[in-house]
């Protein structure tokens, strides 16, 4: 007998709700952190920072290694001494035989002070005794990779920073616990454990990438905002415009409906893609002609029924070669029907805003739901926006410390 309608479609909401409960379950069940196994069984666990078609590169602590695989200790011991030694050598020379900067007072003293550290640390460095050991694993080794959340890996570093017990083993929900008994927020990266990262020698385009962060987290910041496939200079560090905004929300809603009027269609996704990347080559340009050697790019979507905002951020870095590439990219999206009440008096109480609303209501071309609707999506993207910074800033914090370590991968792209 088949099922009825109505019976179908409560069963399936029924049955995703528990994928979403089993699922949620079993992330909070899994141990923290990226888990790598590999062919003959070994599993093993810490933090990826490479992963190609040709091998991948994990971080694991020493004292876990040592108990759960004493051959891979003891091999892997002796190479990453060698390998943190050959990396603050190659860091020495590129120290001091580059040019320095001009002008620029801050990125100097950086500069200063990571030749002072690099020094100090070579100094002891046939003495190192590392607290975290580099495992690079060819692909014909390896079963199997699960990557963990950037939060879940943030939990394993802060959680290895707090020198809790068993680490590696203990459950997200364990260690979540434990630190929050210690007072201690998992957002980003420790700084006590990049410091204890071993070095490793870089290619000349993981170098510049490293530098482009620091010139653009110390110096002058070059930044673009848009929405779509426009891009435009912003000349300061803000949110986006939220009256110009709305602007486009309630012109995309009339053009939806009287498309055939304004002669005007929306752009098909590939002539989207085009222009997006033609409006990333013009902000190349720009830095080019400016002689930046990174950027930052915000862009907002204009979704055609404004249920859901998103909000993209990159990072777009000069390397040796010449190339631009992304070396970080963060998409957030939020839910444009969710009430967000501070977020959206923010945005009534915007003078901008008000002559937008004023203007809109006196042609009367939306009603007041259409408003509302705008209003909304114009505070989920401010919050997506939000989150978008958070997440660069969480990456820029990791490598800003120094331009040695950790690795900064750039092999893929984006």
């Amino acid at each position: 007998m088949p099922v009825p309608k109505m019976s179908r479609r409560l069963w399936l909401r029924i049955a995703a709700v528990l994928v979403t409960l089993a699922a949620t379950a079993d992330a909070a069940d899994r141990p923290a952190g990226d888990h790598v196994t590999l062919r003959n069984g070994a599993k093993l666990r810490g933090v990826l920072f490479e992963n190609s078609d040709k091998s991948v590169t994990l971080l694991v602590s020493a004292k876990w290694l040592v108990v759960t695989n004493a051959k891979l200790h003891l091999t892997s011991r002796p190479q990453t001494i060698a390998a943190n030694k050959s990396g603050l050598e190659q860091a020495l020379r590129r120290l001091t035989t580059e040019p320095q900067p001009a002008g620029d007072a801050a990125i100097a003293a950086f500069l200063k002070q990571q030749l002072d550290d690099v020094q100090a640390e070579l100094a002891k460095a046939d003495k190192f005794d590392p607290d975290f050991l580099w495992l690079t694993l060819p692909m014909k080794d390896v079963a199997r990779v699960d990557p963990a959340t950037p939060e879940h890996r943030q939990l394993l570093t802060w959680a290895w920073a707090e020198g809790l017990d068993r680490a590696e083993a203990r459950s997200v929900e364990e260690l979540s616990r434990d630190l929050k008994a210690h007072n201690v927020s998992p957002v980003g990266w420790p700084l006590s454990f990049i410091e204890r990262v071993p070095a490793r020698e870089q290619s000349d385009n993981e170098w510049a990438a490293r530098r482009a962060l620091a010139d653009y987290a110390l110096g002058p910041r070059l930044d673009f905002q848009g929405t779509g496939d426009v891009l435009a200079r912003a000349e300061r560090e803000a949110q986006a415009d939220v009256g110009q905004l709305l602007v486009d929300l309630l012109r995309q809603q009339l053009q939806s409906q009287f498309g055939d009027l304004l002669g005007e269609r929306p752009a098909k996704n590939g002539r989207n893609n085009a222009a997006k990347t033609e409006s990333l080559a013009k902000a190349i340009q720009t830095a080019e002609s400016e002689k930046r050697n990174g950027f930052r790019v915000t862009r907002l979507e204009l979704a055609s029924d404004f249920q859901q905002a998103s909000v993209t951020t990159q990072f777009v870095a000069q390397l040796a070669d010449g190339s631009w590439r992304t070396i970080f990219q963060h998409t957030e999206r939020e839910d444009a029907k969710q009430a967000r009440p501070e977020i959206e008096k923010r945005i009534q109480d915007d003078p901008q805003v008000k002559k937008v609303l004023d203007l809109t209501r006196q042609l009367g071309v939306a009603g007041d739901g259409q408003i509302q609707q705008a209003i909304r999506f114009g505070a989920a993207t401010m919050s997506a926006q939000q989150t978008c910074d958070r997440e660069f800033t969480a990456f820029r914090d990791v490598y800003l410390p120094s331009l040695v370590k950790p690795i900064l991968s750039i092999g893929r792209g984006n």
